[in-house]
């Protein structure tokens, strides 16, 4: 029996299928993304499905080229800058994707009156556009409401780590939670930003400064900035533009004297960030009081790699 492979369907499946996979790795592992360089992702795995058609083309078939695939998909995704994010990212990438075509295999076999597993390839070559809807359907579904249900106290519990501020001689330690999704950067000299709740800094301000930011809303903390009387923190002051639902806004930063963050072999000094004051509470439980910016792995894999040479 002849079988026949319409490229063109292959590819706008393919393109289809892979721009939700990595859409909903987006999601799930909480981080932004930008259309196009979905699309060109989800393009280059189709073209790499078609690759594989032809033949003579069993090395692309192997389990290290398919993962070296993966991996250029996520970098072509995302962008990514860190091994530890590529790595979560591929996990996130393979759970979605297991996921979701194990949703269309369960759906046929729900459907399937026949030996399914004796008639698997057949089913699968002519799966029909409604199958394939409504298995990617279930398992959009499963992934949207289960798994984020079930693993961000894992995710976030991975991402936790120890921060420590240094100001006028006073320091606090804090826990602050990785968000790979903080894209804030300072508009003068575009440093990364870090956002605190305000009555986590208030112990190293001083006193004016925490006046000034006790009797002034959140909103008029820089059109009111004449009315603080601390010459020193106003020289350190930041502007940092950021965005929500139908608004754009503008958080009030400073730099401390020092920033530093745990990891394995201790503090790591990581002060080219810049500290935004948030008004409001970054954690419901209580869980960290600071939300961190992605380059900060990007600065302790230099440093990590630093020591290790030396």
């Amino acid at each position: 029996m002849s079988m026949y492979v319409y490229a063109d369907m292959v590819f706008i499946i393919n393109v289809m299928m892979n721009s939700i996979i990595l859409l909903l790795t987006a999601w799930t592992a909480g981080i932004n993304f930008k259309w196009w360089r979905i699309l060109v992702a989800a393009s280059i795995g189709s073209c790499y499905v078609l690759v594989s058609l032809l033949p003579g083309m069993i090395v692309v078939h192997h389990v290290i080229f398919k993962l070296l695939m993966s991996l250029i998909l996520i970098i072509l995704a995302f962008g990514v800058k860190t091994s530890r994010l590529v790595l979560l990212l591929m996990g996130f990438f393979y759970m979605v994707a297991f996921m979701l075509g194990g949703a269309v295999v369960g759906w046929l076999y729900f459907w399937q009156s026949s030996n399914f597993f004796g008639s698997s390839n057949i089913v699968l070559t002519n799966l029909s556009w409604t199958h394939l809807l409504w298995g990617s359907g279930i398992g959009i579904f499963l992934i949207l409401i289960v798994v984020r249900r079930m693993f961000p106290s894992m995710i976030r519990h991975n991402n936790l780590y120890q921060v420590k501020l240094e100001y006028e001689g006073r320091s606090i330690e804090l826990t602050g939670m990785l968000d790979t999704g903080n894209g804030l950067y300072t508009v003068i000299g575009r440093k990364p930003a870090i956002l605190i709740n305000q009555y986590a800094i208030e112990p190293i301000l001083s006193q004016q400064v925490v006046a000034f930011l006790r009797n002034n809303s959140s909103e008029m903390w820089l059109t009111n900035l004449d009315k603080c009387v601390d010459l020193e923190w106003l020289s350190r002051i930041h502007v940092i533009p950021y965005h929500t639902i139908g608004s754009k806004n503008m958080l009030l930063a400073f730099r401390p004297d020092r920033f530093m963050v745990s990891n394995k072999a201790g503090f790591i000094d990581a002060s080219d960030m810049v500290i935004g004051i948030y008004s409001g509470t970054l954690s419901g439980d209580g869980t960290y009081a600071v939300l961190l910016h992605p380059q900060i792995m990007s600065e302790l894999s230099k440093k990590e790699g630093a020591s290790i040479c030396a």
